[in-house]
């Protein structure tokens, strides 16, 4: 991330690296399962004109150290509010993809007056009860084989399958995903049936502004319309938007709506 200043936070059991850049108020990035940091660059580029923006490896990922207390989706967010904390920053806005997007969540839901705002792109919430979704522990096994795999593979046989499966990336964002699956610690993956919670009360609880981006079911967001009705039950004044063609990777995909999405945001709740 050129032109970001490269830093290590030493929480109270784990070292977290971040990059910051800009001026401005404070923008912090919490990026998903298996990915890192500088996955963010095209995103944090062009808010860095005017905003503040950090953007950190969560345990396990990128620079930052393995956790030596396992993952779970409340740890990642108490690591979040400890950043925020630790950087002295003042109601920054926080935004989140996937595993990023809940861990924000909680964070805004445990932590009241902690940001100015939050947006959430692709939540991994779904309509389904939590008896109702599927086997955890196999979807675990088969993500973690699959990982490894993908860590023996030379660049060109990753890069081959990433524009197999995601058609359309800039090469930059090619470039990026490779290096994330490189750089991640399988044992991340235990994070997995963290993600099986009663996330309407997490929603209920978040007291500030609340943007969510998503996609079309149809191409692999997660977020689905049951999911949605039940966000606009509990906070009637969410704010979403759901981009046409595309689906989970919502700004890799759809990057200039959701750019224009993201500024009028952060403008409206300054």
């Amino acid at each position: 991330m050129e032109h970001f200043t490269s830093h290590d936070l030493h929480l109270s059991d784990v070292r977290l690296h971040l990059y910051r850049g800009g001026h401005g108020p404070a923008v912090v990035l919490v990026h998903g399962l298996t990915d890192h940091a500088r996955y963010w660059a095209p995103l944090a580029r062009a808010l860095a004109g005017e905003y503040d923006v950090i953007a950190y490896d969560a345990r396990g990922h990128g620079l930052s150290d393995p956790s030596p207390n396992g993952y779970h989706l409340d740890l990642l967010a108490a690591d979040l509010a400890a950043l925020v904390e630790a950087l002295g920053l003042t109601r920054p806005a926080v935004i989140g993809h996937s595993m990023g997007a809940s861990t924000a969540a909680i964070a805004a839901a445990t932590h009241p007056g902690m940001f100015r705002c939050v947006i959430l792109e692709d939540p991994p919430w779904r309509s389904a009860l939590p008896a109702d979704m599927p086997d955890i522990a196999t979807t675990r096994a088969v993500w973690r084989e699959d990982l490894l795999a993908m860590k023996t593979m030379d660049d060109a046989a990753l890069l081959a399958r990433c524009r197999a499966e995601s058609p359309g990336w800039s090469d930059e964002d090619y470039a990026l995903w490779m290096e994330s699956k490189k750089a991640v610690n399988p044992d991340a993956l235990d994070v997995l049936p963290s993600f099986v919670r009663l996330w309407p009360e997490d929603v209920r609880r978040i007291d500030c502004p609340l943007l969510i981006l998503t996609g079309e079911p149809e191409r692999g967001a997660l977020f689905d319309p049951g999911a949605e009705q039940i966000v606009r039950q509990v906070r009637p004044d969410v704010h979403v938007v759901r981009i046409p063609g595309v689906g989970h990777q919502v700004r890799r995909e759809g990057f200039v709506a959701y750019l224009d999405s993201v500024q009028r945001f952060l403008k409206d709740a300054a």
